[in-house]
């Protein structure tokens, strides 16, 4: 049983600290609050520069002001909390003196961490890639979901998500950035007539070019370059085209569709890997 002394104390605390441990709480929310709806005002205002939908820009504007938004949570959440320590009585003084040491102790694991953030700030700053965009990084290639200073997080064709610390990133393909390229190699048996697989595969590319769905997709007339490679079985042919940025898949897999049905029709025979086998009679 507490007494009457200590009963008023608690009170007396709960009036003062308790008050005002409540205030941080709350500022803290309207803060975290404030800044999702500044940098949601502020992205709006850029994307609708451009009356482009998700747009280069529009993807760009996304990435960063996500990245602004997690790095605000995190500065909010420190501050509140060495506010609420101070109201406790804790003396943040030699808390902050005893995180010093830690790091300085901890420097050569930390700078792994500062590594990254370095590293995330100049993939945000040179545009390197962003959400939505198709990447290989690190031998992985999926869409980029998330970006924070520290790692980059992208899920492949399988949908599995892959956390990549961004000062691991070496080298980066974007496979989605201004244009792409579809390309669709064909192999013919040696004893097809090559002129009409030629003329087959450009007969094919100005029926894509007058498909409406397709042609959308294309930013110029599919062109047949010839004779790529005389292989072991095959003579390859290629059809290619400029497309919009990540539709090259799209527009092969229309491409791959329409090659196996006009070939048939043409009675023209693709080429597909085998071996000859020759077996000798004793004494021949």
């Amino acid at each position: 049983m507490m007494s009457n002394f200590e009963t008023e104390l608690m009170v007396s605390w709960l009036k003062d600290h308790g008050l005002r441990i409540l205030v941080i709480l709350l500022a803290s929310f309207v803060s975290y609050r404030l800044l999702g709806i500044f940098t949601r005002f502020v992205s709006r205002q850029i994307q609708s520069v451009d009356d482009v939908e998700d747009s280069v820009l529009d993807k760009r504007t996304a990435t960063i002001f996500r990245a602004i938004k997690s790095t605000g949570l995190v500065v909010i959440v420190v501050t509140a909390l060495l506010m609420i320590l101070t109201e406790l009585g804790v003396e943040i003084t030699p808390v902050l003196a005893s995180v010093g040491v830690v790091g300085l102790a901890l420097g050569l694991g930390a700078q792994t961490l500062v590594q990254d953030m370095i590293s995330g700030l100049f993939i945000l700053l040179e545009n390197q890639y962003g959400l939505g965009e198709t990447v290989t990084i690190n031998g992985l290639t999926g869409t980029v979901e998330r970006m924070t200073l520290r790692a980059t997080i992208i899920r492949d064709l399988y949908g599995a998500i892959h956390i990549i610390p961004n000062g691991g990133i070496r080298i980066v393909c974007n496979k989605s950035r201004d244009w792409s390229r579809a390309i669709v190699d064909v192999g013919i048996t040696y004893d097809e007539d090559v002129d009409l697989s030629l003329q087959a595969l450009r007969d094919i590319g100005e029926l894509s070019a007058n498909e409406e769905l397709i042609a959308a997709m294309l930013l110029e007339l599919p062109t047949v370059t010839g004779i790529e490679g005389l292989d072991d079985w095959a003579v390859r042919l290629r059809l290619m085209v400029k497309t919009l940025p990540g539709q090259q898949w799209e527009v092969q897999r229309y491409w791959r569709r329409q090659i196996r049905i006009q070939f048939e029709e043409k009675g023209l025979d693709l080429a597909f890997p085998r071996q000859d086998v020759m077996v000798l009679q004793p004494g021949s």
